[in-house]
């Protein structure tokens, strides 16, 4: 089965959940994330505190993209032969309590077991004064990126291929795949403007553009000339691998305004434009012509 399909299983007689974070009124967000030895990264390629940072990281954005900032959190701890190490255990508790720290979050409760594989799963809350939903795109409104695409994918690329020549090169794709950053620094930024809907990079722009999309019920045209890629990128992977990369961490949104194109020194690109439309589809244009991306990203399950 599809992702998908395995949701809608556990959700028969009520609404699929669109948004990453769960909003409790009047101003409570709470989000999940697990990261699993194998699926998202492995032992030789992540150091303890890598691993520590990424499970901060990936939560800590769905806060962001629903607006928050996190306060606390409940981490649970499935540990193998290699993750239960003294040697391991300690690297990861210092960086993940000196992120936390940075944060503001506290740690107030979880979980801890014997697991395979090593499987650790982090679950925050945040306070927002506005939450920002995927539904609440409007007709005529921009459609915004912050950062850069396709570093992430690029640099899982270089680790699965083993020896690199030239790391220097690659440094900011391998820091990227391997501690990736969350926007969150932008969201109080952020808040001064109308921001009417917004999620975080995931899957890749091609799948949870998609997503957008469909949460807010029209279309989107996303001209490919504006996207922030780099031209190493576009060399390494061509157009479809920049769109296809996952775990970027950036924001997508929707908005009326007239953003500056940078905030807090992370750039801020308008992309498109959403309109509310009865049929839901995501349109590239290339050089004026519709370009069809041949690859949809990240999938959690394959078919």
């Amino acid at each position: 089965m599809k992702e998908s399909e395995i949701i809608h299983t556990l959700f028969p007689k009520q609404d699929f959940p669109e948004d990453d974070c769960y909003f409790l009124a009047p101003d409570t967000l709470v989000t999940t994330d697990s990261l699993v030895e194998g699926t998202h990264f492995l032992h030789q390629w992540s150091s303890p505190a890598q691993i520590a940072e990424k499970l901060i990281e990936v939560n800590v954005s769905d806060i962001a993209a629903s607006g928050g900032l996190p306060n606390l959190c409940f981490l649970n701890l499935g540990l193998s032969k290699h993750s239960k190490e003294a040697v391991w255990v300690k690297e990861f508790s210092k960086a993940l309590l000196k992120r936390l720290k940075k944060y503001k979050m506290d740690l107030v409760g979880g979980d801890t077991f014997y697991s395979k594989t090593t499987h650790l799963t982090l679950t925050v809350f945040g306070k927002t004064s506005r939450p920002w939903f995927r539904t609440g795109g409007k007709d005529g409104d921009y459609l915004y990126l912050t950062g850069s695409l396709g570093d992430s994918q690029l640099g899982l690329n270089i680790l699965s291929k083993g020896k690199v020549r030239d790391l220097t090169r690659y440094k900011t794709s391998l820091r990227k795949h391997l501690s990736p950053k969350s926007k969150i620094e932008l969201v109080p930024h952020l808040q001064k403007y109308a921001i009417h809907a917004c999620m975080d990079i995931t899957d890749g722009l091609i799948q949870d553009s998609l997503r957008l999309s469909l949460a807010s019920r029209g279309k989107l045209e996303i001209h490919m000339e504006n996207l922030p890629v780099a031209p190493l990128i576009r060399k390494e992977l061509g157009w479809d691998g920049a769109l296809s990369s996952g775990e970027e961490l950036e924001l997508l949104f929707l908005s009326p305004a007239e953003l500056p194109s940078k905030i807090e020194g992370v750039s801020i690109s308008k992309i498109g434009r959403f309109s509310a439309s009865r049929k839901i589809e995501v349109t590239y244009l290339l050089g004026g012509s519709v370009y069809v991306p041949k690859k949809l990203g990240f999938l959690h399950f394959k078919s």
